[in-house]
């Protein structure tokens, strides 16, 4: 299984902090993020940063194994 962390307004659309996506033997990232917008369609215009193992990416590439923690947040701001 495949941890997924939602924070702010994902969460909020998801209706869920915490989610487990069964793994497959060669999944990406945006393997991930397909599946949960299909779930949840009002993801689709979100837009969001991505961290893998606590380590930010924006490479849709990244191989996610199973027992692997991908949070998914809003963009932060500030000063």
């Amino acid at each position: 299984m495949i941890r997924v962390l939602l924070f702010g307004m994902l969460a909020d659309m998801a209706g869920e902090r915490e989610l487990e996506v069964p793994g497959k033997e060669s999944m990406t990232l945006a393997d991930i993020l397909d599946h949960l917008q299909r779930l949840f369609p009002t993801m689709n215009d979100a837009m969001f940063l991505l961290a893998v193992n606590q380590q930010q990416t924006s490479d849709m590439n990244t191989t996610i194994s199973n027992g692997d923690e991908v949070a998914i947040m809003p963009p932060f701001s500030g000063g």
